[in-house]
């Protein structure tokens, strides 16, 4: 997009164009406003072939969904009957954690225990009893130092007192331009 500009703009640069009146000013706005016009038909467009394009997607999406689903369903049957025949292994090999096959392995693991956290009381606690457990994540008030500064040059400094505030460079930008087109 930005290439298109610098080359379009080069082009009108080297054909001589430039606007030096009002007319020439409207003509650009009106060839803008045109130019809006088709941008605004192609989105429509794509947005209308992407349409049609999203409706095969969701029906490839559907089919996946169905056919994996009945796969999934043939898989935990058959994870659910080697269960039951890894437990029988187990009854006669209470030591059993693995028991190797030509295509896999079927496995006991042990877990560790899971931790559930009631967040309000186990704060409370904590900060009663266990301060260093605590996590305390500072900030700097922008809005709030804003209020307080003002800005000297390039540097931010407290108004009462005069202070620089180290950490804050303020650096000026261009303004902005823009054209605003009637559409």
């Amino acid at each position: 997009m930005q290439n298109t500009l610098r080359k379009e703009n080069t082009e009108h640069e080297s054909s001589g164009f430039v606007v030096d009146n009002d007319r020439k000013a409207v003509w650009c706005l009106r060839k803008i406003k045109h130019l809006k016009e088709k941008q605004s038909k192609n989105e429509k467009l794509a947005e209308s072939e992407i349409e049609d394009i999203q409706k095969e997607i969701d029906e490839v999406q559907k089919w996946l969904d169905e056919e994996n689903e009945k796969l999934q369903n043939s898989i935990e049957f058959f994870e659910t009957v080697l269960y039951s025949y890894a437990l029988k292994l187990r009854e006669d090999n209470p030591e059993l954690k693995t028991h190797k096959l030509p295509f896999g392995k079927l496995q006991f693991r042990s877990k560790r225990p899971k931790w559930n956290y009631d967040n309000e009381k186990l704060l409370d606690f904590v900060k009663s009893s266990y301060k260093e457990f605590v996590k305390v994540k500072e900030s700097v008030d922008k809005r709030k130092l804003k209020q307080k500064t003002e800005v000297v040059g390039h540097k931010v400094v407290v108004k009462n007192t005069g202070e620089i505030v180290e950490g804050v460079e303020v650096v000026e930008r261009d303004e902005e331009f823009k054209v605003k087109v009637d559409v």
